[in-house]
C-alpha cells in the first residue's frame, strides 16, 4: 500500500508553529508583495494553464502571509503589460520600506523575464535572483529537498527529472551541497533511468510524464512537484495516475509540494523578520524498505522488517509481502504521513514518450 506524504499536514504544522509570531508582526504593518501575470485572449492553452497554476499559487501565498500577520499585496498585472509597467511596479515595492519581501510568480512572459533582475535582492524571499538572493534555492526546491532528506539518511540513489529547470536546478544544488550525487534527467533523455534510483523527484510540470514504465515498488518516495490545472477543473501532476499506487510513498497532487512551499515561505519570512532561531517544520517518514527487499525471494529467506526512517533487511521478500509489511507488519506511520488509498493494478509497462519541459508550472 502506497502511503501519501501530506503537504497539507506540513502546512498545518507550520501554521501552528508560527502563529504565535502574529502578535509581533501585525503591529509593524509590514507587507509582502505577490505579483502575478494574466494571459492575453490569444495566448495558447498551455500558457493559460500555467498562468492559472500561478494564480492558485499566488492566492495560497497571500493566505499564508496573512496568517502570520503580514499585509499581503496581491498584485495582478494586466494582460499585455510592457517592460516599463512591470519595472514600475517592482520599483515601487523596492522603495517601500514597509514591504519586506517580493515574490514574482513564475513564469513571467518571456519579454519581461529580464525585468525581474531589478528586484531588490534583500527582498528576494524566493531566490528568483539566484546567486544574488539571500537564499540558495527557491522555496519549492528547499521544500522538496526537506521532504526527501529523511528518506535519504543512508545515501541512496536519487533521480531528479526536470533538472535543468528553475526548480530542478535548485533541488540538484541542495542535494549536492548535502553530499548527494543525483541522477539528473531532462529533455531528450531516457526517463526509464529513474528505475535505478531509490528516490525519484519530478519537477517538470508535464502531466503524467512518469508512468508504470518508470515508477517501481522499490522507490522509497516519489516526490511530484507538478501542478497543471485541466479544463475540467481537475489538476494533474508529473506522475501518471496508473503509477501513483506503485511506490512506497508519494506526494499527492494536489496537497503535496504546494503546501510544503507555503510552509517554507512562512518559515523564511519569520526567520528573516522576527526570529532567526525559528523552529523549522519537518517531515517524519513512515516505514519503508530498502530495494534489496524487492529482489526475487530465495527459498527459506527471512522477511525484512520495515523501519523508520532506514532499513536493514535480513533477506529478500516479494513485492506483495513488502506491501503487506508496510501496511500492517511494521510500526504505524508517523503523524503527518497518512496512509494512501489501496494500490490499484498498474497499467501495462509501456514507455511514456513525452519528455519534460524545462521549468514547469508552480507546484501545489
Amino acid at each position: 500500500m502506497t502511503e501519501q506524504v501530506s503537504g497539507r499536514d506540513v502546512l498545518r504544522q507550520a501554521r501552528e508553529l508560527y502563529a504565535h509570531y502574529r502578535h509581533i508582526v501585525q503591529p509593524r504593518q509590514h507587507k509582502v508583495a505577490v505579483i502575478r501575470f494574466t494571459p492575453e485572449a490569444h495566448d495558447p492553452p498551455d500558457w493559460r494553464m500555467r498562468l492559472e497554476a500561478s494564480r492558485v499559487s499566488a492566492e495560497q501565498k497571500v493566505k499564508a502571509f496573512e496568517h502570520l500577520g503580514f499585509q499581503a499585496d496581491h498584485v495582478v498585472l494586466p494582460p499585455g503589460i510592457d517592460r516599463a509597467g512591470f519595472a514600475g511596479v517592482l520599483d515601487r515595492y523596492n522603495q517601500d520600506q514597509a514591504t519586506r519581501a517580493i515574490i514574482v510568480q513564475f513564469p513571467p512572459p518571456a519579454d519581461l523575464r529580464a525585468v525581474v533582475a531589478g528586484m531588490d535582492p534583500a527582498k528576494d524571499i524566493d531566490a528568483l535572483l539566484k546567486a544574488r538572493s539571500p537564499y540558495p534555492a527557491c522555496a519549492t526546491a528547499e521544500g522538496i529537498y526537506r521532504v526527501a532528506e529523511p528518506f535519504a539518511q543512508d545515501s541512496p540513489t536519487i533521480a531528479v527529472v526536470g533538472s535543468k529547470g528553475f526548480v530542478g536546478q535548485g533541488v540538484v544544488g541542495l542535494l549536492r551541497e548535502n553530499g548527494h550525487d543525483p541522477i539528473t534527467l531532462d529533455q531528450g533523455q531516457d526517463l526509464r533511468l529513474v528505475r535505478e534510483a531509490d528516490i525519484v523527484i519530478s519537477v517538470t510540470g508535464n502531466p503524467g510524464i512518469l508512468g508504470p514504465d518508470h515508477i517501481r515498488p522499490h522507490h522509497r518516495v516519489v516526490i511530484d512537484s507538478g501542478f497543471v490545472p485541466q479544463a475540467d477543473g481537475s489538476v494533474r501532476g508529473d506522475v501518471h495516475p496508473a503509477a501513483s499506487g506503485i511506490p512506497q510513498h508519494v506526494t499527492p497532487v494536489p496537497g503535496g509540494i504546494g503546501p510544503v512551499e507555503m510552509a517554507t515561505l512562512m518559515e523564511r519570512v519569520i526567520r528573516q523578520e522576527v526570529d532567526p532561531a525559528v523552529t523549522p517544520w519537518k517531515v517524519t517518514p513512515g516505514p519503508f524498505l530498502d530495494r534489496t527487499a524487492f529482489a526475487p525471494a530465495a527459498p527459506g529467506a527471512a522477511a525484512p522488517t520495515a523501519t523508520r526512517p532506514t532499513v536493514t533487511p535480513t533477506g529478500p521478500v516479494s513485492i506483495a509481502e513488502a506491501a503487506r509489511l508496510r501496511a500492517g507488519g511494521a510500526a504505524p506511520a508517523a503523524p503527518g504521513v497518512p496512509a494512501g488509498p489501496p494500490r490499484t493494478p498498474a497499467a501495462p509497462a509501456a514507455a511514456i514518450h513525452q519528455q519534460p519541459r524545462q521549468g514547469g508550472a508552480p507546484a501545489r
